[in-house]
């Protein structure tokens, strides 16, 4: 019976503080119940390959403008220097080539003996992330997923957990600022709508999200 089991790879994605991580968790342990092997993976984009282009950037672009230290300087500062196309086409193969690589060596094990996959974080959230330093429109955003979503295994299920900016904002205390997750938040509902993820409301109690979470699994599983 387990060796007909295909392996599933089910993405949670969202603005930091909706409680992904959480879910995630919730789904792996789901997985389990029913007797699947599966492994919850933290696929956060972290500067490896492009990492020198990055110190670059920030050597002559920002080096006065943290995101943290002032997300308002930094973000405006993004938006004039990535106006010169050259630089944001450069910016953004850097990055998302550098993610695909590390995607690929945090799922590939997993996926070849089978093991289900719980991501936390994809390429939804790293496109997302960029669209907001190049400032797309939602119609530039939807070409970059096209453009390097073969680069990625597809999902059999992704869920955007969605939550109130201030709410999220309240959970953390490693957010830049407020505007950091409304200059995401759109973005990300709009890739939910336009790819049918399962939109989940990160406000809601838990254990209403885990039978949402639940009716799901059991549609990719029959």
């Amino acid at each position: 019976m387990g060796a007909k089991q295909r392996p599933l790879l089910i993405c949670f994605i969202g603005i930091d503080g909706s409680g992904k991580t959480t879910l995630a968790k919730v789904l792996a342990n789901a997985l389990f119940e029913r007797g699947r092997k599966s492994k919850y993976i933290h696929n956060r984009f972290v500067p490896v390959l492009s990492k020198p282009f990055m110190v670059i950037g920030k050597l002559f672009f920002f080096r006065r403008k943290g995101k943290f230290e002032n997300y308002l300087g930094y973000s405006a500062t993004a938006k004039r220097v990535f106006k010169n196309s050259f630089i944001a086409v450069i910016y953004q193969y850097c990055l998302l080539l550098d993610y695909a690589f590390q995607t690929m060596m945090r799922l590939s094990l997993p996926l070849i003996f089978r093991r289900s996959v719980i991501c936390d974080r994809y390429l939804y959230d790293t496109v997302t992330d960029i669209s907001v330093d190049l400032n797309y429109s939602k119609a530039r955003l939807k070409a970059s997923l096209g453009a390097f979503s073969h680069l990625f295994p597809k999902p059999c299920l992704v869920f955007l957990v969605d939550i109130p900016e201030e709410i999220a904002y309240s959970r953390k205390t490693d957010i830049p600022a407020l505007e950091f997750l409304k200059d995401r938040r759109t973005r990300y509902l709009d890739i939910a709508r336009e790819y049918e993820m399962t939109i989940l409301d990160g406000s809601q109690d838990a254990s209403a999200l885990k039978s949402i979470i639940n009716t799901k699994l059991d549609e990719v599983i029959r």
